[in-house]
């Protein structure tokens, strides 16, 4: 529905340290679509005679980063007693374009208008979709990383504990291995597969990341007489339960997600493998609050541009007269999600009102409303990150020479669960991975070593060893003898060697145990079986030393875990009762909304029968006097005969 307003426009625009501002009466036409989290918009305006916009010219014609400021109010008159906030939008350039209309000539030369377009969106959305970091971090928030990434250039706010939540590890895959997977859409994504909420405020400038919808402060009144038509939209409804599975052999289980408006039988599953009961728990409140069922919505098409605050998140309740009792959504606080707007100058060329702060547009514009007790999100279509990613690291262990075979356990005394340490040398971090036993079956028992090259996999927030990338010092054999072998111990002076390989075309098998000087060899070759033990002369005697790191890094790896250990678990537990408790409300206020519009439909129902019987009787009435007027009239007919 197309109207005609006069609007107020402010448009600046910030350059290589240059500012420009454009009177509005120079705005040909512009665009926007504003949502929950963020905006997509163009302008295109008029300049003067190009000698006047000499220095916006030459800016504009530069690849500098264009920084745009749009303010939209209503103009005219009659001025608002208490004017509203005006719809603001700041945001990067992500698209530009010129071109050049002539006026006529003067003094003999050509003068044109220049005709300038931009295409800018809210910040986040051009930087972060070009951003794809790949990086390890270790022992520190996500609310950390998320506010080092806006490197400034806007302001975010974290108040979800989700962001809060100290990690041992976060990983960011978003480089080539990723392809077209932005920090852009690993926000959106966080957002989506933890039950968040990422929102931005054009008012403020400011962009949030909350575990919840922000709380609409006041809803203000909207008058019917700004609004066209009203339209009510039916969002689509999940009719599937959730189930999550956890594959663990020592752990199976099964959780059951109930949904509530689903059809029997449909459901989707989430399968983990953890042996952590209250990771499983976990894992089934996230599932619980991210299963919300949609409200119906309301979509309002203006008739003239309106006086209150429409921006996403403004609180808006359909109040007055004209409104009728019977309007849906009559008397309810109602929370913007989406507004549409385009607009284009009643004035025809770029010669007139080009000084003036206002102009008359040609405009539509439409609005997308939704119940403040709705608690669906509204996020950003995006890519899934895609995990994990492969870098090579070297196993940690303390204690000992650089080039011994040592190697560090440690246990949560709380879960029972092993890990080993891996140092990545790409970011110099430190990670815990899985202590099994990998593609050996579980009677070979080989740790890997200090100092062993590994293939790590890096997932979100956990790592695991993939597989191994060289052998140990002496364990490779030469090539001629095609031998194969186990190198066992600590280092070349306390070890023992199993090897087979071939001489003269003939296998023999040879086992060697080295202690220092002292030395044990048993060999088998064809017709011999030989039997030795002697003590090599030059060779120093293995130091009788002790030393105790090992047994302190152990003792502080398991203190670490333990630590971490009932830190998740309490963390967990809060979460699992919080996320339940909040459900119930949640599942309560639902509930309640639907007894209050059955109980509101059930009076109007009432209302409509008795004014129907009311109806009904007057007709009656009407009818049983009208032989009475007939003879009334008759009387008054013979009267006027007898005059």
């Amino acid at each position: 529905m197309a109207f005609q307003e006069r609007l107020a426009l402010s448009l600046t625009l910030t350059q290589g340290g240059q500012t420009f501002v454009i009177p509005g009466g120079q705005v040909e036409a512009f665009s926007i679509q504003l949502l929950p989290h963020g905006f997509t918009a163009s302008v295109s305006f008029w300049t003067g005679l190009e000698k006047d916009d000499a220095a916006l010219f030459t800016a504009f014609s530069t690849q500098d980063l264009l920084d745009v400021k749009l303010s939209i109010i209503k103009g005219g008159y009659p001025v608002p007693t208490t004017p509203p906030e005006p719809l603001k939008l700041h945001g990067l350039a992500r698209a530009r374009g010129l071109e050049a209309r002539t006026h006529g000539p003067v003094a003999g030369a050509e003068v044109r208008f220049r005709r300038y377009t931009v295409e800018f969106e809210d910040a986040a959305r051009v930087l972060w979709r070009q951003h794809r970091p790949t990086e390890l971090r270790t022992d520190t928030t996500l609310a950390a990383l998320l506010t080092e990434h806006t490197a400034g250039a806007f302001a975010l706010d974290c108040d979800w504990d989700v962001l809060d939540e100290k990690r041992p590890l976060i990983c960011l895959a978003l480089g080539e291995d990723a392809p077209g997977v932005g920090f852009h859409d690993f926000v959106a994504w966080l957002a989506a597969s933890r039950g968040g909420s990422w929102t931005y405020d054009s008012v403020k400038d400011r962009y949030a990341f909350l575990g919840r919808k922000a709380p609409v402060a006041r809803a203000a009144p909207l008058s019917r007489e700004k609004v066209e038509r009203v339209e009510v939209v039916m969002p689509p409804v999940p009719r599937h339960a959730a189930r999550v599975l956890n594959a663990s052999a020592l752990q199976s289980s099964t959780l059951e997600v109930p949904a509530t408006v689903g059809v029997a039988g449909l459901h989707q599953d989430y399968l983990v493998r953890t042996p952590i009961v209250s990771q499983m728990e976990q894992r089934q409140t996230l599932e619980v609050s991210r299963l919300r069922v949609p409200q119906r919505r309301l979509r309002l098409t203006f008739g003239h541009y309106p006086t209150v605050a429409v921006s996403p998140g403004a609180g808006i309740r359909l109040e007055g007269a004209l409104w009728g009792r019977a309007a849906v959504g009559m008397g309810e606080d109602l929370r913007s999600v989406e507004l549409v707007l385009s607009a284009r100058s009643l004035d025809e060329g770029p010669h007139a009102g080009l000084q003036n702060t206002d102009a008359g547009f040609d405009m539509e514009m439409s609005l997308l409303v939704e119940r403040t007790t709705d608690t669906t999100v509204t996020l950003p279509a995006h890519r899934t990150p895609r995990y994990p990613i492969h870098v090579e690291g070297k196993v940690l262990s303390p204690g000992g020479g650089e080039k011994d075979r040592i190697y560090l356990l440690s246990e949560d005394k709380k879960t029972s669960v092993l890990t080993w340490r891996v140092t990545v040398p790409l970011w110099n971090k430190s990670v815990s991975v899985p202590a099994e036993p990998g593609f050996f079956p579980g009677h070979f028992y080989f740790p890997p070593y200090k100092n062993a090259r590994v293939l790590v996999e890096l997932h979100f927030d956990r790592a695991e060893l993939h597989r191994h990338l060289d052998w140990a010092d002496a364990a490779r054999l030469p090539q001629d003898g095609q031998g194969d072998g186990i190198l066992l111990g600590k280092n070349d002076t306390s070890q023992t060697s199993i090897v087979h390989d071939y001489q003269d075309m003939k296998p023999v098998w040879h086992l060697r145990r080295v202690s220092g000087p002292d030395t044990e060899t048993v060999r088998m070759a064809e017709g011999v079986m030989m039997f030795r033990t002697k003590e090599e002369t030059g060779v120093a005697a293995a130091e009788s030393t002790y030393d105790v790191s090992p047994q302190v890094e152990t003792a502080r790896a398991d203190l670490t875990a333990g630590v971490s250990g009932a830190m998740g678990e309490t963390t967990a537990a809060y979460k699992t009762a919080a996320g339940a408790s909040q459900a119930k409300l949640d599942g309560a206020t639902t509930e309640t909304q639907a007894k209050l519009e059955a109980a509101q439909a059930a009076v109007d129902a009432k209302v409509a029968e008795t004014r129907a019987a009311l109806n009904g009787a007057l007709s009656g009435l009407n009818g049983t006097t009208a032989p009475l007027d007939g003879a009334a009239t008759e009387a008054r007919a013979a009267l006027e005969r007898l005059k």
